[in-house]
């Protein structure tokens, strides 16, 4: 799968909401086509998640630390939205340079505010998308992340229970955030989410699967279970 279309996948659920990426109407429905897989350009694409100001920039620096070129390619945002080893090759100098740099101009972070999550930035944190949820937060002003919001804002992961398509929703088993002095994963319980067929079809009893705003987004192979794993327990790590 490409890294446009995952980027796609993570990002359209937000986007609906008005959370994240451009404004406009529009927008919406070419991701949505382009998921469909209907033809649509792929420079259009590119220039709507160019616009994902928290997304975009996470992709540079993870880009640029790799000596990859294209801040797309695949590796690189299943690094953010999953989590890889090519999230190890960004320091946490430049993690923090890359917060006042990007996120600290009108219409997001004062510069003050940007240098004082930078500065609250825990040497090892990693730039991976639960760390840019619970450790820095939005950057737009359009969502106020808190309470129930972190753990639907942040990527979680769970093994399918119950499919109930003539509903489009899944049931699965996962463990929510319990927010305390510090974040934890909680004890496990089972909660319904929702299921686009059409964008995750082929869905089985006792796959794990990653969701997104309670909206399922990606079948979990081995591997990448272990990843989004591994990588939000290095940010949980950080309180």
């Amino acid at each position: 799968m490409s890294g446009l279309k995952i980027a796609a996948l993570y990002g359209i659920k937000p986007h609906t909401l008005g959370f994240c990426g451009p404004q406009e109407k529009s927008a919406s429905r070419l991701i949505l086509s382009y998921l469909s897989g209907k033809k649509i350009s792929g420079k259009k694409i590119r220039k709507i998640f160019e616009k994902f100001e928290g997304a975009y920039s996470y992709y540079k620096l993870i880009a640029k630390a790799n000596k990859i070129k294209d801040p797309f390619d695949e590796r690189v945002v299943m690094a953010y939205w999953i989590g890889n080893s090519l999230l190890d090759k960004v320091s946490t100098r430049k993690l923090r340079e890359m917060i006042i740099r990007k996120f600290s101009r009108p219409g997001l972070l004062s510069k003050k505010l940007a240098k004082e999550k930078a500065e609250k930035i825990p040497k090892g944190a990693k730039p991976h998308h639960s760390f840019h949820v619970l450790v820095i937060g939005s950057v737009t002003h359009r969502v106020k992340l808190q309470g129930k919001l972190l753990d639907f804002c942040r990527v979680s992961w769970g093994k399918i229970t119950k499919i109930d398509p003539r509903k489009g929703r899944i049931k699965v088993k996962y463990r929510p955030l319990t927010i305390g002095k510090k974040y934890r994963l909680g004890k496990t319980k089972e909660k319904y989410i929702t299921w686009n067929k059409d964008l995750l079809p082929n869905l089985k009893i006792g796959q794990y699967i990653s969701f997104h705003w309670n909206q399922a987004v990606q079948i979990l192979i081995k591997k990448d279970l272990a990843n989004i794993q591994k990588y939000t327990k290095k940010t949980l790590d950080c309180f």
